[in-house]
Order: C-alpha cells, then sequence, then structure tokens
C-alpha cells in the first residue's frame, strides 16, 4: 500500500476518541482504495475553511473514484455539531436527533437565564416536567408535535406568563363558536353583553369540563386565578388544544358536541377576525363630557404615546381634573409609555424592585438597548421603593384594567394603586404584580418554534400588598361596562 492509501485510511479513521483500536479489536473487511489529494479546498457560505483534527493539526480532503472524503470531526466542528464514535456498533453520529437539540437548547435559555434558578424559586414539578420533555425528545417513536407539547408543559411547570414557546405560530387559532367564560372549576355560557349566565357547560367532545381544564393547566402556565380563568376559557375552545386533550370532533373536524345543562348542541370551529382587533392602534384620546379618557391599546413608544401625552398634558394644564386611562386589552411591551402619562399629568411612580439575572442571551439582546450589561452571569438587586411616588392632587385618576392586563400595562395599574396616585376599576389582571418579565427571545430550529424566556423578577412597590394579583378597588363583573363604571365613579 502506497503512502497516500496509507494517509487516506488514516484520516478516515482518527474520527473519534478511540475509534481506531475499537474497529481493530472487530472483524472488519479491507479494501485497497487508490486515494488522490489534489490540493482540495473546502468553502462554507463563500468563506474558505482550513479542516483540523481533535489536536488541531490540518487535515486534507481527498477523493476516491470520483466521490471527495472530508473527516467527519473535522466537518461536525464548521457546522458546530459534536461527533462522536459508538465502538459497540461502529456508528459515527454527528450532531444530536434533532428534537434533543431543540430540548437542550430550550433547557440551556431557561436554566441559564430565568432568575427562578438563582432564587431557589423553582417550583416543585419543574424537574418532572423537564425529564418528561428530554423522555419525549430522546424516544425515535416522537413527532414534532409531540415534542411541542411536551416542551409546552416543560415551560408551563415555572408557571411564568412570560416563559413559553409558540408552536402554533403567529396566526389566528380556530376556536368554537361560542361564548363562555370560566369561574373557578366551572364553565358558564355568556349572553351577548358578554355577561356570565346561570347557564352551565358540563362537558365539551365528550369530555367532562374539569377533564379539559386539567389538560389546560399542564400546558400554560398562570399566575393567579384570574389567569387560570381566562386560560379555562380561551383554551377550552381552542381546536388544538381540545384534539390534545382528546376530544371527539365531527366527522369533518368542523364542530363538536358541548354539553349543556344536560343536553348536547353541535358548535362549529371559527377563526377570530383579529384585525378587527387591532383597529384601535396604539392610543387614542377622546374628551367625555368633563372626563379626559385615554385609551392606550399597547404600551409603545413613539409618535402616537408622545402626541397623547402632550395633549394630556395640555388638558391637565388647562384645568382638567377628571382622567381615565384605559389599559384594559393591554398586553404590555415599555413600561416608559405608561409612565410617560403619568408624568403628563405630574405624577411620579413607586418604584418596582427588580432581580435581573446576566446571561449569554441577555447580553446579545439587551446591550443594543444600553441596558448596562457587561457581564454574562450573576445579577444585580434593586429594592422596591414607595417613597418615590408622587400623586396630583389636582387630578382625580382612574385606570381601567381587565384579565387581559398585561405585564407593562399591569404595572401601570399597580404604581397607580400602591403610589396613591388614583383608582384601579375593571377585572383583576391575569399577570401578576410580583412576576418575572423583561423576555429574552430564542428559536427552536427544528421545530421551527420561537421561544421566550425571563430574566427579571419584578417585585411590587407595596410588599405588604397581595403579590399575586392586582385586586380593581372597584371589581366589576364579567361583562359589565368597566368603562361607564369609571365615569359613574368620576362623576360622584
Amino acid at each position: 500500500m502506497n503512502r497516500h492509501m496509507r494517509r487516506g485510511l488514516t484520516v478516515l479513521c482518527a474520527l473519534a476518541l478511540a475509534a481506531g483500536s475499537a474497529v481493530a479489536a472487530s472483524t472488519i473487511t479491507t479494501r485497497t482504495l487508490q486515494a488522490q489529494y489534489a490540493d482540495i479546498s473546502l468553502e462554507v457560505s463563500g468563506q474558505k475553511i482550513t479542516l483540523t483534527d481533535a489536536k488541531g493539526n490540518p487535515v486534507e480532503p481527498f477523493a476516491v473514484d470520483g466521490t471527495v472524503y472530508i473527516p467527519a470531526r473535522a466537518l461536525g466542528d464548521i457546522l458546530g455539531k459534536e461527533v462522536l464514535w459508538d465502538a459497540s456498533t461502529h456508528t459515527v453520529s454527528v450532531g444530536k436527533a434533532p428534537l434533543m437539540e431543540d430540548a437542550e437548547t430550550l433547557i440551556s435559555a431557561v436554566e441559564g437565564s430565568h432568575p427562578a434558578f438563582l432564587l431557589n424559586r423553582v417550583p416543585e414539578g419543574y424537574a418532572a416536567a423537564r425529564q418528561a420533555m428530554l423522555d419525549t425528545a430522546g424516544d425515535p417513536a416522537s413527532t414534532a408535535a409531540d415534542f411541542a407539547w411536551s416542551a409546552l408543559a416543560y415551560t408551563a411547570s415555572l408557571r411564568d406568563g412570560h416563559t413559553s414557546i409558540n408552536p402554533f405560530g403567529n396566526g389566528a387559532q380556530a376556536l368554537l363558536d361560542i361564548g363562555w367564560a370560566a369561574d373557578g372549576g366551572h364553565l358558564y355560557l355568556t349572553d351577548e353583553t358578554g355577561a356570565v349566565t346561570e347557564t352551565e357547560v358540563t362537558a365539551i367532545g365528550g369530555l367532562p369540563v374539569s377533564g379539559v381544564f386539567a389538560a389546560v393547566d399542564k400546558y400554560f402556565a398562570a399566575e393567579n386565578q384570574s389567569a387560570r380563568d381566562l386560560n379555562h376559557a380561551y383554551w377550552a375552545a381552542n381546536k388544538n388544544l381540545l384534539f390534545k386533550a382528546g376530544a371527539a370532533f365531527s366527522e369533518d373536524f368542523s364542530g363538536m358536541a358541548v354539553t349543556v345543562d344536560g343536553e348536547d348542541r353541535t358548535v362549529a370551529f371559527a377563526v377570530p377576525d383579529t384585525a378587527s382587533a387591532a383597529e384601535g392602534g396604539v392610543v387614542s384620546t377622546e374628551r367625555k363630557g368633563g372626563v379626559f379618557y385615554v385609551d392606550l391599546n399597547q404600551c409603545v413608544l413613539g409618535e402616537a404615546v408622545d402626541a397623547a401625552a402632550a395633549e394630556l398634558a395640555q388638558a391637565v394644564k388647562s384645568g382638567t381634573s377628571k382622567v381615565i386611562i384605559d389599559v384594559r386589552g393591554n398586553g404590555g411591551g415599555s413600561s416608559d409609555a405608561c409612565l410617560q402619562l403619568l408624568h403628563a399629568m405630574d405624577m411620579e411612580a413607586p418604584a418596582y424592585g427588580g432581580f435581573v439575572r446576566y446571561s449569554e442571551l441577555a447580553l446579545d439582546q439587551y446591550q443594543p438597548y444600553k441596558r448596562g450589561y457587561a457581564k454574562t452571569e450573576g445579577s444585580d438587586v434593586q429594592a422596591p421603593d414607595l417613597s418615590t411616588a408622587k400623586a396630583n392632587p389636582k387630578i382625580k385618576l382612574v385606570v381601567l384594567t381587565d384579565e387581559n392586563t398585561y405585564s407593562s400595562a399591569t404595572m401601570l395599574g399597580v404604581w397607580v394603586q400602591d403610589g396613591k396616585l388614583g383608582t384601579v376599576i375593571g377585572r383583576p389582571s391575569s399577570n401578576a404584580p410580583s412576576s418575572y418579565g423583561d423576555i429574552l427571545y430564542f428559536m427552536l430550529d427544528n421545530i421551527a418554534a420561537q421561544g421566550t424566556v425571563s430574566h427579571v423578577r419584578w417585585q411590587r412597590p407595596d410588599t405588604n400588598a397581595d403579590q399575586e394579583t392586582l385586586v380593581p378597588d372597584v371589581e366589576t363583573a364579567v361583562g359589565e361596562d368597566a368603562l361607564q363604571a369609571a365615569l359613574d365613579y368620576l362623576a360622584r
């Protein structure tokens, strides 16, 4: 055998660990190959790559009978894939199974960034959900859908509404075309105004409501009872969840039986019109008699909020003494947008406490926003402070909240309540006043799902207040017009 042949076979056998000795101890066949070295170069995305072995020594691709051979370990390094040699089966493995890669990406993002792991606040049940996800990822029979549901159960175990994955995409999902609201362990129909009736739903697709609720609780995090009720009402109508829970569909999958007061009625699925829900824009203002009304639909900094704040400031300067800021249905964004409205009324918020956890993910995503992050581990702590609150005694302020008030919008309600800046009217928010937030983004490439993970733990300014629920000062019933309730309150 000539020198080039020996060299070629040496490269092929230098894959990993003690691969050579393992092969030598086995029964193998030998073939003589004519390896050709022609200064073969490798380019990846237009960039020339120098191949090296496990010790960093250069290795050269070669050709045999027109086929180019590249050492597996060297190629694995280029692709960022681990290369392993299984001596018992004579198998070279490049990278992990796709679902296992996603599982490890998810665990790394969560355990490497979430404050719960430094604060010793990891909920009971987390370890079991983690292992169940790994078991699903490692099962060759698992599908991408199987893994996605196990990943949802894993993130839900943290009980943090800001930490999850989205395997469904951003489009509207099919829901049962029925009006209902959850209250504790019950599900009641609502009338045309959205008010709860006494008519109870007891089964959906042949499943008891309690069983459907148990499936919802397994896969979707809830920070308080308001969140549980909101989750129950939405996901109990969701086609994806009902399929996962094992509900019985109609033959063409267009609907299912819903049992109401002991009788089954067929209800169809429909895709909600999300376009109309977004028509309100970021913010709008309106005069309602002597009341200045601000409808803040999103906490987004920019020209719209700038204009609304300027208009509010001018109204206050001109003698307006009654203001309503409506954050019902506001999912959050930047808390600075809410502060801007308070400042327009010459008010100042009490200070939230914060526990910031540093990580590679946080540094990569927050450094461009000049957060001042300069490290990838450890934490910083800021204590809550009520003394920074400043009310304007000339202004009678009302903030409207509901179950869909979330994140920064919830913060506005908490600021107003804890700082004695005004009155909160409406429904309890599904976001706990003391909660996790300031999300970081990551991707699970193999199932094409985006994920989010919190890296801050927020502490409401009043440490003696309810940490789990923002209970409005004036709580309205489901379906009751909170805006009218606020106008009546201000008219007293």
